[in-house]
C-alpha cells in the first residue's frame, strides 16, 4: 500500500517579475546551448562511503506513460517497487510489476579445457537474522552510472581472467518497454577461454502497490522459442513479452523465494516476495572475440526490438529545448547564466521531465487514444494529482515551452470537474476520477490563468478554461460538495467536516484524520482571493461587469482575510477558523504554527499589508525554516513529530505534524522575492533558502542511512537535525517549484 497520502501547495507567478515568460518564436529563441547534454551521476565503490552508499542511493528512470524502472544503485531491490520494468497498462495508471530484476551470471573457461568458473553479478536481500546479502555480485560491482539510461559495471579478475561486464537499462520512451544491455569485453591479461553470460529474468506480473507468493504458482504459464518467451499470469490481462537480439532462450521455470524488501519492512509494510522466472537466456562468446553485446527487451506488448540509439537522441532532443526554453523564460533571459547556475538548471529541467506523462481519458477502455497530459505526483507510489498538477504545472510545463503539454493537462482536468471541483486524484487501478479537494479547484484557476499569459492561447481560455474556471467560482459561491462554500457575510471558504482531508494537508490512516482543517483554511482562502483577483484581470477585456463582480468580491474576502486570520499576539497568521459550537464563537481561530500562512505572501495578490507580509516571513524563517524544505507544524508545539520513522500509521501523524517539506521552499523564496520587490538583497535569500536542496539534487550526499534519488529531489525530510530525505524519493513539485524560482532569481 502507498502512503495515505501526500500533499501540496505552491505559488503561481502573477505578475509580470515574476510570471513564466511563453518561449519565444522559433526564429527568435537562442540555439540550443552548445554541448548540451543530461546531467550524468557517477558513483564508485571504491569511494566515500562504499558500497554501503549505492545500497542507500536510489534512481529512477520513466517512460511519459507513467511506468518506470527503478531500484539502488548498488543493484540491490529494497522496496516493492524497485524493479526493471514497472508497465502503466493504462497510462498513466494500471501499473504492473512485469520485469522485476535480472540474475545474471557469468561463466569463464579455463585454458587448455580447464573447468569454466562461475561468477555472479547479481545481488539481492533475502530473508534471514540478519537478511542476507546473497550471491556476491556486488563484490565485483566498480561503479554506477545514471543520465538517461541505468548503467553498472562489473570487473572480474582472478589468475589468467580479466573479464568487464556493463549492464545498461533503457526505458523506451511512450512504450512500456525495458532494453537491458550487455557488454562483455576482454581486459588486459585475459586468457582465450570462451565466456558465457547467462541472463535469469524474474517476474511478479502483479498490481505494482502487492506482493505474490510461490502458492501463486500454479497460475503462471510460459510460452516460448529459440529467442523469446511469453508469460502469463492468469487473472492479469497484462502478460511479459521478453526476447534477446543474441542470446539464446531456455524454458526453464523457477521459484526464487524469500526476497526482503528492506525499505518496506522500515515502514511496517510486508516486506517478503517470493518471484517467478521463465528460464534463461545464454549468450556465447567465443574465444576470438574481444568484445560482445546482447540486448534483453520486455515489454507488455510482443513489440519488435526498439531502436535504443534513435529513442535516446529524440529525448536529448527534447531536453535540450526545454533548457533552451528554461533559459529564455528567466527574468532577464538577455544576460547568459552562470556555468554553475546553467548546470542547475539543466539538472532540474532534466529531472523535471520524469512527471510528465500521458493519460488515456478514464472509460475509453485499452483502445482509447492518448489524447490527454497530466502530471505523476511522485515515484515510485503516486499518480496523477490535481492539486500536484496544477502547482507543478508552472515549473514543469510553462518555464519549460511546453506549452502544448500544458492545454493537454489543464483539459484533462477541466474535462472531469465534478459540480466545480477538478479530480483530486485519479484512481491508479481504474482510471475513474475522485474528488474529495476543496484546493485542487482554486490552484487549478491559478494554473489556467498561468497558462493565458503563457500561451496566448485564445481559443483554449474561451471555449474550455475561462467556462470551467467561472464553473468553480459559480460552485464555491452557492456552495459544492464536501460543504465547500463562501459564508455569505465574510465571504470567505469554509469546507469539510473534522473527519475529511481536504486540504494539501490530507494523511488519513485507519480512519484518523490527522490535520482535519475543517471550516475556514487560511491558504485555501489566501487562494479564493488570488483566484478572483487573477481570472477577474484575465476577463477584462471579455467582461468588463464580471472583472469589477469578481474584484469587488475579491476585496471583501481580502478585508475579511485581514481581520479574522491576522493573530496580533504572534505576529502571524491562524492555521483555520474552526467552527464553534454550543457558547464557543461562530468561527474559532487556530493558532497553529504552519507554513500554510506562507500562501498569503506568495501567491499574486496577497489579502495582508506590507507589514504583515513581512511579518508572516519573520515567523516562517524563525520557527519553520530548515535547511531541506519548511516544517510543517512548530517545534514549540507539544504535536511536533521531528522523525518521520515507524509504520504507516506513525509515518502518517508525523506527515504534517513536524516533517520538512522542499516544495514549500518555492513558496517561501517567492514570499522573499514580493516582499523585497525582487531586489538583489531578496534574490540573495531566496537562492540561499534554495541552495542545500539544489547541491543535495545535484549530487550525492554522504550521509550514512537514505541517500536520496539521483537527480531528483524528494517529498519529505526529517523536520528535526539530522535531516534524512522520505517519502517519495521524486517528487513532482518539489523539482517544479525548486525550477520556477530559480529561474526568477537567476
Amino acid at each position: 500500500m502507498p502512503p495515505a497520502r501526500k500533499t501540496n501547495s505552491a505559488a503561481v507567478a502573477p505578475t509580470p517579475a515574476s510570471a513564466p515568460v511563453a518561449p519565444a518564436p522559433a526564429a527568435t529563441r537562442p540555439p540550443t546551448p552548445a554541448g548540451f547534454a543530461p546531467p550524468v551521476y557517477t558513483l564508485n565503490t571504491s569511494g566515500a562511503g562504499g558500497l554501503d552508499k549505492l545500497l542507500n542511493t536510489e534512481w529512477v528512470l520513466t517512460n511519459g506513460l507513467g511506468g518506470f524502472a527503478m531500484g539502488t544503485a548498488a543493484g540491490v531491490p529494497a522496496r516493492r517497487y524497485h524493479a526493471l520494468l514497472i508497465a502503466a497498462a493504462n497510462p498513466p495508471v494500471g501499473r504492473v510489476a512485469a520485469l522485476n530484476a535480472m540474475v545474471e551470471t557469468i561463466e569463464v573457461a579455463g585454458d587448455k579445457g580447464a573447468k569454466a568458473k562461475a561468477f555472479d553479478l547479481t545481488t539481492f536481500r533475502f530473508c534471514g537474522h540478519p537478511p542476507l546479502l546473497h550471491p556476491t555480485g556486488t563484490s565485483r560491482l566498480k561503479s554506477f552510472t545514471q543520465e538517461l539510461t541505468a548503467r553498472w559495471v562489473y570487473e572480474v579478475r582472478e589468475p589468467s581472467i580479466a573479464v568487464e561486464v556493463t549492464k545498461e537499462v533503457h526505458l523506451l520512451d511512450r512504450v512500456n518497454a525495458v532494453q537491458v544491455r550487455y557488454t562483455v569485453k576482454r581486459l588486459a591479461g585475459d586468457g582465450k577461454g570462451a565466456i558465457t553470460l547467462k541472463v535469469r529474468p524474474l517476474t511478479s506480473l502483479r498490481d505494482f502497490h502487492g506482493l505474490i507468493r510461490r502458492s501463486w504458482a500454479d497460475r503462471f504459464s510460459v510460452t516460448s522459442s529459440a529467442s523469446e518467451a511469453h508469460v502469463r499470469f492468469d487473472g492479469q490481462p497484462t502478460q511479459l513479452h521478453l526476447r534477446a537480439d543474441r542470446a539464446t532462450f531456455t524454458a526453464e521455470g523457477q521459484w526464487w523465494s524469500d526476497f526482503f524488501y528492506q525499505s518496506d519492512a522500515e515502514r511496517g509494510q510486508d516486506y517478503v516476495e517470493d518471484l517467478f522466472s521463465p528460464g534463461v537466456f545464454t549468450l556465447s562468446i567465443g574465444s576470438d572475440e574481444a568484445v560482445a553485446e546482447c540486448v534483453v527487451q520486455a515489454a507488455i506488448d510482443p513489440i519488435a526490438m526498439a531502436d535504443a540509439k534513435r529513442d535516446l537522441t529524440l529525448r536529448r532532443e527534447r531536453l535540450a529545448a526545454m533548457h533552451a526554453a528554461a533559459l529564455m523564460s528567466r527574468q532577464a533571459p538577455a544576460t547568459p547564466a552562470s556555468p554553475a547556475d546553467n548546470a542547475t538548471i539543466a539538472a532540474l529541467v532534466a529531472g523535471s521531465d520524469a512527471f510528465v506523462v500521458a493519460r488515456r481519458t478514464p472509460g475509453s477502455g485499452a483502445a482509447g487514444s492518448l489524447d490527454q497530459t497530466s502530471i505523476i505526483a511522485g515515484y515510485p507510489w503516486f499518480a496523477d494529482w490535481g492539486r500536484d498538477t496544477s502547482i507543478s504545472l508552472p515549473g514543469l510545463l510553462l518555464s519549460t515551452g511546453r506549452l502544448e503539454d500544458a492545454r493537454r493537462t489543464l483539459t484533462a482536468f477541466a474535462s472531469h470537474r465534478r459540480n466545480g471541483i477538478v479530480p483530486n486524484v485519479f484512481s491508479d487501478q481504474t482510471g475513474e476520477p475522485e474528488y474529495n479537494t476543496a484546493d485542487a479547484s482554486l490552484w487549478f484557476i491559478l494554473g489556467a490563468c498561468a497558462y493565458r499569459r503563457a500561451a496566448k492561447d485564445r481559443a483554449a481560455w474561451d471555449g474550455l478554461l475561462a467556462p470551467a474556471c467561472l464553473d468553480i467560482i459559480t460552485h464555491y459561491r452557492r456552495g459544492t460538495e464536501f460543504n465547500i462554500a463562501m459564508d455569505p457575510q465574510d465571504k470567505l471558504i469554509t469546507a469539510g467536516t473534522n473527519a475529511t482531508q481536504l486540504t494539501w494537508m490530507d494523511a488519513r490512516r485507519d480512519g484518523v484524520t490527522f490535520t482535519p482543517r475543517h471550516g475556514k483554511a487560511v491558504e485555501i482562502n489566501a487562494l479564493w482571493h488570488a483566484a478572483l483577483r487573477e481570472l477577474a484581470l484575465a476577463m477584462h477585456d471579455a467582461d468588463p461587469i464580471l472583472c469589477a463582480n469578481l474584484t469587488q468580491l475579491a476585496g471583501v474576502a481580502a478585508q475579511s482575510f485581514r481581520t479574522l486570520f491576522w493573530n496580533a499576539k504572534l505576529g502571524c497568521l491562524y492555521d483555520t477558523l474552526t467552527p464553534g459550537d454550543g457558547d464557543a464563537p461562530a468561527w474559532v481561530p487556530q493558532p497553529d504554527i504552519r507554513p500554510n500562512q506562507l500562501f498569503a505572501v506568495s501567491l499574486p495578490h496577497s489579502p495582508l499589508t506590507i507589514e504583515q507580509q513581512r511579518s508572516v516571513l519573520t515567523c516562517v524563517r524563525e520557527r519553520l525554516l530548515t535547511p531541506y524544505g519548511i516544517r510543517t507544524l512548530d517545534p514549540a508545539d507539544p504535536r511536533f513529530f521531528g522523525r518521520y520513522e515507524g509504520n504507516l500509521f506513525e509515518r502518517d501523524r508525523a506527515y504534517h505534524n513536524g516533517t520538512a517539506w522542499p516544495w514549500l521552499l518555492g513558496p517561501y523564496a517567492e514570499a522573499l522575492l514580493r516582499v523585497g520587490q525582487f531586489n538583489e538583497q531578496s534574490k540573495k535569500e531566496a537562492r540561499a533558502a534554495l541552495q542545500p536542496i539544489l547541491a543535495e539534487m545535484q549530487s550525492t550526499p554522504t550521509r550514512s542511512g537514505p541517500a536520496g534519488c539521483i537527480g531528483q529531489i524528494a517529498e519529505i525530510y526529517d523536520g528535526a537535525a539530522p535531516q534524512r530525505p522520505q517519502g517519495c524519493p521524486a517528487q513532482a513539485w518539489s523539482i517544479a517549484e525548486a525550477l520556477r524560482v530559480m529561474l526568477m532569481i537567476v
